[in-house]
């Protein structure tokens, strides 16, 4: 008998908001709920297992879904929820040694490691209302940048598949 390989390949097709904030994720939720007329509620947290460890990386998770508009909006964590007292007593003199490029190092997103919070939208949306949507979130005081990321171009784009 053959072997048979499946390979899957998963859809990108989303609008992927890379936001740096110092805000913990519930209040930068209700400013982006406030701002953009969202009903952004806490989720389970996304889970994450590495090869490499034996313990799992949870990410802090935001769902709304619009059911009107055939929409789904999203904001997920960076760093990951069991990882936060490890990375804060890194110091300039007692710096991690560790680098992955998966969540392994608590980040869910390691290229773009400088970006607190992803904000993804799946649904039908143009470039326009992209734009529309990140001048908005640049103009709430706790943000401190917005920029859109092409998630396809990723190396950990497999993170954001849930």
């Amino acid at each position: 008998m053959g072997k048979h390989t499946l390979k899957i390949e998963y859809d990108y097709d989303f609008v992927l908001i890379g936001i740096s904030s110092h805000e913990k994720d519930y209040r930068l939720c209700w400013a982006l709920n406030n701002v953009l007329e969202l009903e952004l509620t806490k989720t389970e947290s996304l889970e994450i297992k590495s090869k490499k460890e034996d313990t799992p990386s949870f990410f802090s998770l935001f769902k709304y879904e619009n059911e009107d508009e055939f929409k789904e909006y999203f904001v997920l964590s960076n760093l990951s929820e069991n990882k936060h007292s490890i990375l804060k007593e890194d110091t300039l003199f007692n710096k991690s040694s560790k680098e992955s490029t998966s969540a392994e190092n608590g980040i869910l997103i390691p290229e773009h490691r400088q970006m607190n919070y992803f904000f993804m939208i799946r649904g039908e949306i143009t470039d326009k209302e992209a734009e529309k949507l990140i001048k908005k979130i640049k103009n709430i005081d706790m943000i401190l940048t917005a920029v859109q990321i092409e998630p396809g171009e990723l190396k950990s784009k497999a993170n954001l598949i849930f």
